[in-house]
């Protein structure tokens, strides 16, 4: 283990290799710094998060000591039964193994848990010009019709929340997720899909928390549209 780092954002410990290799790619993909090892590391390492692999054989809070005082643990639990024995262990929430990328996604948003030093823009102007053919009226249309769209887009959101319907909510977050991607809107884009995936999995136990997440995501995009707009 002499190649590992001495620090990362993520540090995960799961024996699984199959487990390990999938956590480490989709954190990757998400931009954050990622340190994989099948058991705790002998040498020091400096972490925000960790995913720990829970062995139901194990006492769930001496397994969870076994990392840094104060910084959020997500346990990884072979089934629903352990939730709550991991979380009353001290865990800051937990997912179900194999775990689905809207769900780690959406946990990572309820935790505030971003990549240090990863910035993406609320929207690429670059892109969106060259979707337009650089015809400014066509994208000063768009926005319009999508500034007046959102707040009833929203509300349908919210709605399907409240009364925990998740075919509600996958309808509502699909018709948004189209509307986003006219402006390539990663970040609200993903949180518009975690939404979505939460509706076709009938768990919506994320649901609040990311369809926060959301909104604040999309305010950031309507100020960068309107200042793309007013540029012209």
């Amino acid at each position: 283990m002499d190649h590992i780092p001495t620090s990362c954002d993520a540090l995960i410990i799961d024996r699984n290799p199959i487990h390990r290799h999938l956590l480490y790619a989709l954190l990757d993909q998400m931009g954050y710094r990622v340190v994989a090892v099948p058991e705790p590391p002998e040498k020091a390492l400096s972490y925000r998060f960790a995913m720990m692999d829970i062995d139901e054989c194990e006492n769930f809070e001496q397994q969870i000591a076994r990392t840094q005082s104060d910084i959020p643990i997500i346990g990884l639990v072979s089934h629903e039964k352990h939730d709550q024995p991991c979380l009353s262990a001290g865990a800051a929430a937990t997912l179900i193994r194999p775990v689905h990328a809207d769900q780690l996604f959406a946990v990572l948003q309820n935790l505030n848990i971003q990549p240090e030093n990863v910035q993406t823009p609320p929207i690429d102007i670059d892109r969106i010009m060259t979707r337009v053919g650089g015809r400014r009226q066509i994208l000063k249309k768009m926005v319009d019709i999508f500034t007046e769209e959102l707040p009833d887009q929203i509300a349908a959101l919210h709605r399907a929340i409240d009364q925990q319907s998740p075919e509600d909510l996958r309808q509502a977050a699909h018709a948004l997720k189209g509307a986003i991607a006219n402006f390539d809107a990663k970040t609200a884009y993903e949180a518009a899909f975690a939404l979505e995936q939460m509706g076709k999995s009938n768990n919506l136990s994320q649901a609040s928390a990311t369809c926060q997440k959301l909104e604040q995501e999309l305010s950031a995009v309507q100020n960068a549209l309107k200042e793309l707009t007013l540029s012209f």
